[in-house]
């Protein structure tokens, strides 16, 4: 089954059953070898999935305090994961121990957290800074090499005389590119990469880059000629897209899951989230713990290490 419900299976499924209801001792499943009763169920269920299920509890209830999924939002979405299946979607959903409502729970917390994520985990000034690129379209070419040393030689290679389509068949590692001499053609905003990208627009004409690193490796960039785009809106009329194409590029990179846990965690935490369960506490602890509070614990705690470790030696001196 496709990652889009993988990714729901275990916090919708048991979410969609929830807390059984009725007493604890009545029988929720009979059989010839023993009675399972709703207080086993439920605390089954509770040590199986709580801590997922805890979180998106508190994630729904924090998100939807400020986020809106509309019916209509919430049926495009499961439309759009049922068209996937077709007539198959009803056995996917069981063959997974989901339910039709459990994963349209899940899915309800999905796109609220999409929300969330446009909103607070996409800057301003970097969607502003998108617009104003998106009114340029660049020609450019590019050597893609290994490591920073073989790009300045690279660079000395090409302002020593050496053609740039020469030094790119010699030395790029982009072997698409590299047999047309290191040319990309023209490219607009965000077609590449982030670090690529933001190096190319900063680039004046027929100037070489400094070594840019990106996940590819090292990039020697020239820009040959730029254009404006014709029929780019106002940046009210963009923005919404603009925000949409960054959150696809965070899913991709998978710093999506980050910048979420983060937000939902400072939502938390201003909302004064608490449990009295003693089980779940270390979970609830966790989920409304930021990676900038686990850094700064951990910081604390290696700084109390090396003040152990020097009072230790100190004390072994001393005798």
């Amino acid at each position: 089954m496709k990652k889009t419900v993988l990714s729901l299976t275990l916090a919708a499924s048991i979410l969609a059953l929830g807390a059984c209801s009725g007493a604890d001792d009545k029988a929720l499943i009979t059989s010839k070898v023993g009675d399972i009763s709703v207080a086993d169920f439920n605390e089954k269920a509770k040590s199986l999935a709580g801590p997922a299920v805890l979180l998106q509890m508190v994630s729904e209830k924090i998100l939807a305090d400020k986020y809106e999924v509309t019916d209509k939002e919430l049926k495009e979405a499961y439309d759009a994961t049922a068209s996937q299946f077709g007539d198959g979607f009803a056995q996917a959903l069981t063959e997974n121990g989901l339910t039709e409502q459990g994963f349209k729970d899940s899915l309800r917390v999905q796109l609220l957290q999409e929300k969330a994520l446009k909103d607070q985990g996409i800057k301003e000034e970097d969607v502003k800074k998108h617009y104003e690129q998106m009114k340029t379209e660049l020609n450019g070419r590019h050597i893609l090499v290994a490591d920073e040393k073989t790009a300045n030689e690279v660079i000395e290679k090409i302002k020593g005389g050496a053609s740039f389509a020469d030094v790119a068949k010699e030395y790029s590692t982009d072997t698409g590119s590299a047999e047309k001499g290191g040319e990309l053609g023209w490219f607009t905003a965000g077609m590449m990469v982030d670090e690529f990208n933001d190096a190319a627009y900063a680039l004046e004409l027929k100037t070489l880059s400094e070594p840019v690193q990106s996940s590819f490796g090292y990039h020697v960039i020239e820009i040959t000629d730029k254009r404006d785009v014709k029929d780019i809106g106002k940046f009210e009329d963009e923005e919404e897209n603009i925000r949409t194409d960054m959150l696809g590029k965070l899913k991709q990179t998978g710093e999506d899951q980050m910048i979420i846990k983060d937000i939902i965690a400072k939502m938390a935490k201003d909302a004064d989230v608490k449990t009295s369960d003693k089980e779940l506490k270390k979970s609830l602890e966790f989920f409304t713990t930021t990676s900038e509070d686990q850094a700064k614990a951990a910081e604390e705690e290696a700084k109390k290490a090396a003040e152990e470790d020097k009072a230790e030696d100190t004390d072994k001196e001393s005798k």
